[in-house]
């Protein structure tokens, strides 16, 4: 297991959800300054709902969740689903990216000319530098998503959460996108949801696995070992050089648990 120096968000004993609907009971999740945690589950299960209490946007019930912050730079970054975004609002690639730098800019001030070189070399790392100047309504899904990237992380954030990145970035993309995630850990903790386990299990540290509530496995690798401390029914398959972990209900019963 890494080393984990400084505690960045900490949700302690929350409970939370939506008017009177609980969706998660009792979670608990620490992030430390240089985790990489993949967040699974099924659908229903809450991860939307964590991502809301990680990103301050959702009041828990009871419990807390206490946000670590340092003098420089932004604590979190977030990456969402492009469903969520409208791509009717008139704004263009470049001013989506520098919106990231809202905190930043001051009352009445403009964007400095670093902050705008910034925004273009992130833009220029992946590849839509060209799009500058383009109503996001013009984009392709995977163009849009590579533009929230880069509004994500142009104020570098101690923390990135990316909500199932890999949905709407192009083939071409996947790849680099992945192995950027893999070099911007060595200077900020990274959250991901995602459904692409064979994938995620090559690249995060750690894996939480929500399903109203959540299962916090200290490795991408679960062992039978953890599999009876977590008491977290999983079946492993592994194909080729990356193995392949699918998490099933954690809700099974547990004399069911141990016929398997």
């Amino acid at each position: 297991m890494t080393n984990k120096s400084e505690k960045l968000i900490e949700v302690v004993n929350v409970t939370a959800g939506y008017g009177n609907n609980i969706v998660l009971r009792n979670v608990s999740l620490t992030v430390y300054s240089n985790d990489f945690i993949g967040i699974i589950g099924p659908n229903g299960g809450g991860k939307t709902t964590l991502i809301k209490l990680l990103i301050g946007q959702l009041k828990p019930f009871s419990g807390e969740v206490i946000f670590y912050t340092k003098v420089n730079g932004s604590l979190i970054g977030y990456l969402p689903q492009i469903s969520h975004i409208d791509k009717s609002f008139p704004i263009s690639v470049h001013e989506v990216v520098l919106s990231g730098l809202l905190e930043k800019k001051g009352l009445f001030g403009g964007y400095s000319r670093d902050q705008k070189e910034t925004a273009f070399n992130l833009m220029k790392q992946v590849g839509i530098e060209h799009l500058k100047d383009k109503n996001i309504g013009q984009l392709s899904g995977g163009q849009l998503q590579r533009t929230l990237l880069c509004r994500a992380l142009v104020a570098e954030p101690q923390v990135l959460i990316l909500d199932e990145p890999n949905t709407y970035v192009d083939s071409s993309f996947e790849g680099e996108l992945y192995e950027m995630l893999r070099k911007l850990n060595d200077r900020m903790a990274i959250v991901m949801v995602s459904h692409d386990l064979g994938t995620i299990t090559s690249y995060v540290k750690t894996i939480a696995c929500v399903n109203s509530t959540l299962f916090y496995h200290p490795s991408n690798q679960i062992t039978n070992e953890q599999l009876a401390a977590y008491n977290c029914p999983i079946q492993l398959i592994a194909h080729g050089p990356v193995p392949h972990t699918v998490l099933l209900d954690h809700n099974l019963d547990s004399k069911q648990n141990n016929q398997q």
